[in-house]
């Protein structure tokens, strides 16, 4: 599933051309890979965002975790989900 799909699944109206534009470009930048990997590009585009002044919601960061894990094997996704729900139990 590419960006395309996923913003025309998603109810976008409420976010920003500027997110929308930093959500494909992020969208681009990791295709396939492992869940290290795919937890590594999305703490480097965090940190990209916050230097640029980008905040995003809890429903725009999970579309960007949507397009990330579409982007990788069944088994990896499974692996990153995993990892996902262990650092949202460690932020409560």
């Amino acid at each position: 599933m590419n960006f395309d799909d996923v913003f025309n699944a998603q109810n976008t109206s409420g976010i920003s051309p500027e997110k929308l534009a930093f959500l494909k470009a992020m969208s681009n930048r990791q295709a396939g890979g492992n869940a290290q990997e795919m937890m590594a590009t999305l703490m480097s585009i965090s940190n990209s965002a916050k230097k640029q002044g980008v905040t995003f919601s809890d429903s725009e960061r999970d579309m960007m975790l949507e397009l990330l894990l579409n982007n990788l094997s069944p088994e990896e996704s499974k692996k990153a989900k995993s990892m996902i729900q262990m650092m949202k139990r460690m932020k409560r």
